[in-house]
């Protein structure tokens, strides 16, 4: 079998296990955002809804249920117009300024962690505020914490797995150098 083939074969197959832990992290995320959110404004409004309406027309009428895969619908669109926006940007800039960013595995691991964790800590002390909610609520963010981690862990070490596997498998044909003389 061709190399290009269980590279293409293989990298489908991790990129596909690697967003299973991602999920993961989204909806341990958003679990608590949405907690904090309706303890601390339980009559908030879902009208912003209406703009996924084409993803829904239910999201219209502002009587709809919501389930995960509604809600990954939604980040899925949300994650695709922030790849588009991002990958004009960076051929903007590297076209324009001749500048090209490249971020570490450690630099993104870095940035996820603090910014789950800087959630937690806010969803905590908002809970904190708030003397209605029982002290259970503490060890339930705590699990989801290490839940949220525990994926978020397993998405960056399953795609530097995919990177290695493209690396190993790749084919590397070198053109001698008076090849076309």
């Amino acid at each position: 079998m061709n190399k290009n083939i269980i590279t293409t074969i293989i990298s489908f197959f991790l990129g596909y296990i690697k967003y299973f832990f991602l999920t993961g992290s989204v909806i341990f995320s958003l679990a608590v955002l949405l907690f904090v959110l309706l303890n601390l404004e339980p009559d908030f409004s879902f009208g912003f809804f209406s703009y996924f309406s084409f993803i829904d027309p239910a999201y219209s009428t502002g009587t709809f249920s919501m389930g995960i895969p509604e809600v990954m619908k939604i980040f899925s669109l949300i994650s695709l117009v922030i790849m588009l926006v991002s990958y004009v940007l960076r051929f903007a800039l590297k076209k324009i300024f001749n500048i090209t960013f490249e971020f570490s595995l450690k630099l993104k691991i870095l940035f996820f962690v603090t910014i789950i964790t800087l959630t937690y800590i806010i969803a905590v002390i908002l809970v904190k505020q708030d003397n209605a909610i029982g002290s259970s609520f503490y060890y339930i963010f705590a699990v989801f914490y290490v839940f949220n981690l525990v994926s978020l862990m397993l998405y960056f070490l399953i795609d530097a797995l995919m990177r290695k596997v493209n690396n190993i498998f790749k084919i590397h044909k070198e053109v001698p150098e008076n090849y076309f003389a």
